[in-house]
């Protein structure tokens, strides 16, 4: 019987999507990149996923189902697919275990159905919550077992919100202005979730940092109430460990670079430790503190910490390698680096148009199995992953959030 409420669950879903993408308009052509070469590489990275291993990685995490369900929910796969269906099921049925699957577990659901799922995405939430470390951090685990019992919480109705369906207003008619934007289900319920614990290590990393950022974001315009505290801890943890001596007053930039002073974010340590800040944890900070300000109701495009880190960015900037260390996470940086430009809602980051260079060096490096080039089969395919949510500009804007009850 509950194979059956689950694919009872799953058909509504699929209808569910293929009624929103009746709704979602069409991927116009960027300026300087051909719109047919992108589909046609998004369709054949999405073939090689569903041939592909979703393969284990570091402190026992035991496969990729959520990275691949993202690139598949974006790319266009639908939910009733066989493959689809396969990783959906044995991800819903996991328990929560890493930070990284959890804030994945929540961008996938609040993608697919974020009224339908609003229970789990709140126990994702829940987990991230429970699981944050005291000075701000997350690290790798993310234990979800001791959660409240969530299905017999009183939420509070929320006041009616936008569905996100509206596609952003276009400026200067330029082309670049038009994504694609699904049309979501609107929140109808808020569920308040409070803190029961912290994380009992105490050292990070601003890996599974940032992506707890991207995991609390989903939840948050899936309805569901993140403490304050939470978010304020989070955000001064970047803060305080980004490079370098914070200016007086951000430099006035020119030639159409960020204003702001260069400072970016290595993998653990900050303000004046020694250590090299590197291209993919700079972006990843970045969106982090813009998911952040965003939440917290602050103008957070004149935050001096996303101004330096944007300038950080535009002096480093390069769409061939990870900046500065660490070439082997190349393409996880090029989903980072696309993660700012939609959430800061710019096709510029100093004088680079983003997604223009970074999609034609993606269109070029597709191999002819439909993959991206990695370091052995695991690399391949979460390479394959990140160049495709690169590819469909896969984060939604801010300026078009999906869903704010929380705003007047």
């Amino acid at each position: 019987m509950r194979w059956l409420a689950l694919g009872l669950v799953l058909w509504a879903a699929s209808t569910a999507a293929a009624q929103d993408r009746k709704k979602e308009t069409a991927l116009q052509g960027y300026p300087g990149v051909d719109p047919k070469r992108v589909d046609e590489a998004i369709r054949k990275g999405i073939e090689f996923l569903k041939q592909a291993p979703s393969p284990s990685a570091a402190k026992n995490i035991a496969n990729s189902d959520e990275l691949i369900l993202l690139a598949w929910v974006h790319g266009g796969l639908s939910p009733s697919d066989a493959k689809f269906r396969e990783l959906f099921d044995r991800m819903i049925q996991a328990p929560l275990t890493h930070t990284y699957k959890v804030a994945l577990q929540a961008m996938v659901l609040e993608e697919v159905d974020r009224v339908r799922y609003q229970g789990r995405i709140a126990q994702c939430a829940q987990a991230l919550v429970d699981n944050q470390l005291k000075h701000g951090q997350w690290n790798y685990e993310c234990p979800g077992d001791v959660m409240p019992d969530l299905s017999v919480a009183t939420p509070t109705p929320a006041k009616p919100a936008s569905t996100g369906g509206k596609p952003p207003p276009k400026r200067a008619s330029d082309p670049r202005a038009a994504m694609t934007v699904r049309e979501k289900p609107p929140v109808v319920r808020l569920i308040p979730i409070r803190r029961t614990k912290f994380g009992a290590s105490d050292r990070g990393d601003n890996s599974n940092s940032q992506y707890a950022a991207l995991g609390l974001r989903a939840c948050h315009d899936a309805g569901i109430v993140i403490p304050r505290e939470v978010m304020e801890l989070a955000r001064q943890w970047w803060e305080t460990n980004q490079q370098g001596t914070k200016p007086e007053r951000p430099n006035v930039a020119t030639g159409g670079a960020p204003a702001g002073v260069p400072r970016g974010w290595d993998y653990s340590k900050g303000g004046k430790s020694q250590e090299k800040a590197f291209g993919s944890m700079s972006a990843g900070a970045v969106s982090a503190v813009i998911i952040y300000d965003y939440m917290l109701q602050k103008d957070w495009k004149q935050d001096p910490v996303i101004t330096d880190g944007m300038a950080w960015l535009n002096e480093q900037f390069s769409v061939t390698t990870n900046p500065v260390k660490y070439p082997e996470w190349h393409y996880y940086y090029l989903y980072a680096l696309e993660r700012v430009g939609m959430l800061y809602s710019t096709w510029m980051i100093g004088t680079h148009d983003w997604y223009r260079e970074g999609a034609n060096y993606l269109l070029d490096a597709q191999r002819a199995d439909g993959s991206w080039p990695g370091a052995g089969a695991p690399q391949a395919t979460w390479d394959t992953c990140f160049a495709i949510l690169f590819l469909k500009r896969a984060t939604r804007s801010l300026d078009v959030a999906s869903v704010d009850p929380f705003r007047k």
